[in-house]
């Protein structure tokens, strides 16, 4: 019986494991020794009830080690046009980190309405967002 139902719970988690993740990493400020970026997710293809892109933000003092950063955003959902004004064109050295906590928390913001009622929706730029909600 234990097979049998692994093998429904993958099938019933196939449109979840199927679907693509779009990524890319922005660069939000550099200054005074401290970069600030977002690591920024979509899912492909796109939905219709997701114009959004998916975002978290670190920031990382130049010098230290790469695994001393700070979150400032954990998981925030940002316009196109908000990560457009976000983008500062500058260029700095970023670090990677895992990524499975935020694909995770996107898809239950796909999937639930609850979920999606506590995750604001960034419409100015990422740095400002992160501003007010501190």
């Amino acid at each position: 019986m234990a097979p049998a139902l692994a093998v429904f719970w993958l099938l019933g988690s196939l449109p979840a494991l199927a679907q693509q993740m779009h990524a890319e990493d922005v660069i939000l400020s550099v200054s005074g020794g401290t970069v600030r970026w977002a690591a920024v997710y979509k899912a492909m293809p796109e939905r219709a009830d997701d114009p959004y892109v998916h975002v978290r933000v670190f920031e990382h003092k130049r010098g230290s080690e790469p695994w001393r950063f700070k979150e400032l955003a954990f998981h925030m959902v940002v316009t196109p046009q908000a990560l457009e004004k976000s983008r500062s064109g500058k260029k700095a050295k970023i670090y990677h980190y895992k990524d499975v906590e935020i694909r995770g928390a996107y898809h239950r913001w796909l999937e639930d309405a609850a979920v999606r009622k506590d995750v604001p929706v960034c419409e100015t730029d990422i740095l400002d967002c992160i501003g007010r909600l501190r």
